[in-house]
C-alpha cells in the first residue's frame, strides 16, 4: 500500500503490511477531512450522517491503496467476503462515502469513479494519533428526531457494554474485511445486565443466517412470518386449478407446505397475514365478481368472510394489536384513499382520525409490535414515501424521501425500525430507516421485495423475485383480433417503461440489463439495440419522446434526488431541465418549443404540473396548471391535457387555452396507474390484468362510449404499454417466466 504507508503521519504511521491491525478508534485524514473510524464519522464534517460499517470498510481498503484503482470485483470480494451481494451494495456504499466527504463525482476531490472498472481514492491519505483519557464526544445526530419518538427510543433501546476503558481491534485483509462497530466487544450475560446506550446512539443492522425457504418451481409470494418467527404463510400455485393458494410452512428446513383452505377450486388467494397471537390468519380472495377478506384458524378450519377488498389493487391490511379488527385503507368521502378500522365483529369499516391531506392516497397501514405507532405509505405507484404516527391517531411524520416505488415493508420488533424495499437506487433492495433520525441504512440484500419481520424474532422472511419482464409487440387486427406477441430486443435482463416514437420506428425502455436501471434505444426496423445513459451512480425511469422524435426526458435518480434530464439522440448530451433541488415525479414534453411539463412534489399528495419555458435561461417562466395528480399524458393536436387526479375521481381533461376540466370517464383513475394512454384522441387502458386474457378498453372522450379493443392473451406484472402512432399494435412488458422464491435472514442490531 504505498501510498498510505509513505504518506506522512501526524502520530504513528500504519504498518505497511497485507494484514492491517489498528486500534478501535483509528483516525484517518483524507484529503481536508478526518475520519474516525471507531465512531463511523467523518469529524471534521459533524452535520453529516455516520458512515454504515460497510462504508467504512469500503473507504478503508480504498485508503489502502490510495492512488490505485481498485475493480467492483475487488472490492466486493474483499469487504462483502462470504456473501453474494450484488454490484448495489458497492454502489450505494460509494454514494454514502460521497455523500460524507461532500464529494462531486463529477469532479471528484476524494473518490474518483474509473468507468466500467471501479474505484479510486485520489485524496491524500495520513495516519493521526490516538487521543489519550478514552472515548470521544460525538456529535448529537439524534437531535433532528421528531420529539415524539424520544421517548420510544429511550424505552426500547438496546443496551450494550460500556467501552470507556475497552478496545476493539479489527482485522484488514487483501481477501476479507472484517469490520465491527467499535465500543461492541463482548455482550454480557447473567449478573449486572448492560449499560444503556446513550439516545444519541444509531444502528447498525447486520443480516446473517440468509437462507431460502423454497425453490420450487414456480412462483411463491407474499411471505407473512408468525410472531415467533417459526413459521411462514405466503402462496403458491395449485397445479390443479391454476390459482394461488395460501399454505403454511415452518422457517426451518422443511419440505411440508399445509394447505390452508379445503377448497382447491376457489377462486384465487392471496395476502396471508398472521394474527398478533399467530392463531388465525386473515387473506383475500377475488373472483371476477369482486374481493373479500376472510379470516381462518392459523392451522386450517372454518373460515369466515369479515369484509370486503374494496379496489383489489391497492388492498392491504395488517392486524390492531387486540386482534380484534383489521387496518386497511378505503374510499375517503368518494376521494382519495384514507387509512380505515374494519371491526371483525360487527363488519363496520371507520375511518381512522387523523392528519391527511384532501385527496391524498394513503395506503398499506402496519401497527407496530408494542402498538404504539402505525406506519403506512403515501402515494400510488411509482412515488411513495414511508410515514409514522401515534395509534391513536393525529399528526403524520414523513420518515422516507425517495418518492419512489415501494414493495412492501415491515416494523421490526424494537418498534424504531422499518424496513422497506425500493428500487431508488437500482434494483429492489432491502433497507432499514430509523423512524426517529429517519437514517436509512442498505442491508445488502438485493434483489428483494415484501418484506415481513416476525413480532417477537429477529426472523426477516421475504420475496426473492426470480422473473423476467421482455418486451413484446402485438399487432392488431380488425374485430379484436390480436396476434400472440413478438418478443423485442430479448436479453437476460428485466424491460420495463416502453415509448415509441413519433414516427413509430424506434422505442425507448428502461432496462437492468446492464446491472441498473438506465435508458435505452432499440431500432424496431433494424432490431439494433444501443444504450443511452451509462452513470453508475444513478438510475433512469420514465422516458418521453419529443415531438420531432430527436430527443428524450427521463427523470434521473440518485439516492433522494429526482431531476428531469434532456437527452439529444444525435449527439448523445445530457442536460438538466429541472432546477436544481427540484423533486421531479415525471417530466413530458409540452405543445410549444422549448417548453416542458413537470410533475413536482411529494409522493401521494401536495404536487404540481407545472409549465417551465425556456428553462435554465434568463427568460426562463413557470406556471401551474393542476395540482394533487397522479398521471398526465398531452394531447398536442388537441391542445388539451388528460389526467388522473390522486383523490381517485377518474380521468379529466383540461384545455391548456383555458377551461374547466370535465370527467371523460370513471374507468381509469389513479389506481389504473400508468396503464392508460392517449392513442388517435381516444383513451386506451388496461383491465383485467391480474388474470389471462388481459382487456385492452377503449374510451371516446367525445361521449364517453367504452368498447373493448382487443384480448391479449399475455400475463403482465408491469402494466405500462405504449401503442403505435396508426393504432395497429401495441408494446408492452410480458412476464417471461416467474420462480419468484421465499428468502428469510436474521437481523441483529448492534449499537455503537
Amino acid at each position: 500500500m504505498p501510498a498510505l504507508a509513505s504518506a506522512a503521519a501526524d502520530g504513528e504511521g500504519l504498518p505497511e503490511s497485507p494484514g492491517l491491525a489498528a486500534e478501535a478508534n483509528l483516525r484517518l485524514r483524507i484529503g481536508a477531512e478526518v475520519v474516525d473510524f471507531g465512531a463511523l464519522q467523518v469529524v471534521t464534517r459533524p452535520e453529516a450522517p455516520r458512515l454504515t460499517s460497510k462504508a467504512a470498510a469500503v473507504l478503508l481498503e480504498l485508503a489502502r491503496h490510495a492512488g490505485d484503482t481498485l475493480t467492483r470485483n475487488e472490492l466486493l470480494d474483499r469487504v462483502w467476503a462470504g456473501r453474494c451481494p450484488t454490484p448495489d451494495v458497492l454502489t450505494q456504499a460509494i454514494k454514502e462515502l460521497r455523500r460524507a466527504f461532500a464529494d462531486d463525482g463529477k469532479a471528484a476531490q476524494y473518490i474518483q469513479t474509473i468507468p466500467k472498472v471501479g474505484y479510486r481514492l485520489v485524496a491524500p491519505v495520513s495516519a493521526l494519533a490516538q487521543e489519550a483519557g478514552g472515548e470521544r464526544a460525538e456529535p448529537d445526530d439524534a437531535a433532528t428526531a421528531a420529539a415524539l419518538f424520544t421517548a420510544a427510543a429511550a424505552d426500547n433501546a438496546e443496551r450494550r457494554v460500556s467501552s470507556s476503558t475497552r478496545r476493539l481491534s479489527w482485522l484488514v485483509a487483501a481477501a476479507s474485511v472484517v469490520f465491527l462497530v467499535a465500543g461492541v466487544l463482548a455482550l454480557a450475560f447473567g449478573g449486572g445486565g448492560r449499560a444503556a446506550a446513550p439516545p444519541d446512539s444509531q444502528p447498525d443492522w447486520q443480516v446473517s443466517d440468509a437462507r431460502m425457504l423454497t425453490s420450487d418451481p414456480g412462483p411463491e409470494r407474499r411471505p407473512h412470518v408468525s410472531a415467533g418467527g417459526t413459521r411462514v404463510a405466503f402462496t403458491v400455485v395449485d397445479p390443479h386449478s391454476g390459482m394461488e393458494r395460501v399454505v403454511v410452512q415452518s422457517v426451518e428446513p422443511s419440505s411440508q407446505r399445509i394447505p390452508l383452505t379445503a377448497d382447491a377450486g376457489a377462486p384465487r388467494e392471496a395476502l396471508p397475514v398472521w394474527s398478533p397471537d399467530a392463531s388465525r390468519i386473515a387473506f383475500e380472495r377475488k373472483d371476477d365478481t369482486g374481493c373479500s377478506l376472510f379470516v381462518v384458524p392459523s392451522l386450517g378450519g372454518d373460515e369466515r368472510e369479515v369484509g370486503q377488498c374494496g379496489d383489489y389493487r391497492v388492498n392491504y391490511f395488517d392486524w390492531t394489536p387486540d386482534g380484534r379488527a383489521l387496518l386497511t385503507a378505503t374510499a375517503a368521502e368518494g376521494r382519495g384513499l384514507a387509512l380505515a378500522r374494519l371491526d371483525l365483529d360487527s363488519g363496520q369499516m371507520r375511518p381512522l382520525d387523523y392528519e391527511r391531506a384532501a385527496g391524498g392516497q394513503d395506503l398499506e397501514p402496519r401497527h407496530s409490535p408494542d402498538g404504539r405507532w402505525i406506519a403506512f405509505r403515501r402515494g400510488l405507484w411509482p412515488y411513495s414515501d414511508l410515514y409514522v404516527m401515534p395509534a391513536a391517531g393525529g399528526r403524520a411524520r414523513q420518515v422516507t424521501r425517495i418518492a419512489s416505488l415501494i414493495r412492501g415493508y415491515t416494523w421490526l420488533r424494537d418498534s424504531q425500525t422499518l424496513v422497506f424495499a425500493s428500487n431508488h437506487e437500482g434494483s429492489f433492495a432491502l433497507y432499514a430507516v430509523d423512524v426517529a433520525s429517519t437514517r436509512v441504512q442498505a442491508l445488502g440484500v438485493s434483489p428483494a421485495q415484501y418484506p415481513d419481520a416476525a413480532r417477537a424474532d429477529d426472523t426477516v422472511v421475504y420475496e426473492l423475485p426470480r422473473l423476467r419482464q421482455q418486451l413484446a409487440r402485438i399487432m392488431l387486427g380488425d374485430g379484436g383480433a390480436a396476434d400472440a406477441p413478438q418478443l423485442l430486443a430479448p436479453s437476460t435482463g428485466s424491460d420495463q417503461a416502453p415509448q415509441i416514437s413519433p414516427d413509430g420506428q424506434r422505442l425507448a425502455f428502461i432496462s437492468d440489463r446492464s446491472g441498473q436501471a438506465q435508458l435505452w434505444l432499440h431500432e424496431l426496423a433494424g432490431g439494433a439495440t444501443t444504450q443511452l445513459t451509462t452513470a453508475p451512480e444513478t438510475t433512469m425511469s420514465a422516458p418521453q419522446w419529443s415531438p420531432d422524435g430527436t430527443r428524450l426526458v427521463a427523470v434521473r435518480a440518485d439516492g433522494e434526488a429526482r431531476e428531469l434530464v434532456e437527452i439529444d439522440l444525435a449527439s448523445r448530451r445530457l442536460r438538466p431541465v429541472s432546477a436544481p433541488g427540484e423533486q421531479v415525479l415525471l417530466g413530458a414534453y409540452d405543445a410549444a418549443p422549448d417548453s416542458y411539463l413537470l410533475l413536482t412534489g411529494q409522493a401521494g399528495a401536495r404536487n404540481q404540473l407545472v409549465r417551465v419555458q425556456h428553462p435554465g435561461e434568463p427568460g426562463e417562466t413557470r406556471r401551474v396548471l393542476v395540482a394533487d395528480i397522479a398521471h398526465f399524458q398531452l394531447d398536442a393536436p388537441g391542445r388539451a391535457l388528460y389526467y388522473t387526479p390522486l383523490d381517485g375521481t377518474g380521468l379529466f381533461r383540461s384545455d391548456l387555452d383555458g377551461g374547466h376540466p370535465r370527467l371523460v370517464t370513471r374507468s381509469v383513475s389513479a389506481t389504473t396507474m400508468n396503464g392508460w394512454n392517449l392513442v388517435g384522441g381516444r383513451i386506451w387502458y388496461l383491465s383485467h390484468i391480474d388474470r389471462t386474457p388481459v382487456a385492452l378498453s377503449e374510451v371516446d372522450p367525445a361521449n364517453g362510449a367504452e368498447r373493448i379493443v382487443a384480448q391479449l392473451g399475455v400475463a403482465l406484472r408491469s402494466i405500462a404499454f405504449t401503442a403505435r402512432p396508426d393504432g395497429k399494435g401495441l408494446i408492452l412488458t410480458v412476464l417471461d417466466g416467474d420462480d419468484t422464491d421465499i428468502g428469510a435472514f436474521r437481523l441483529i442490531r448492534r449499537v455503537r
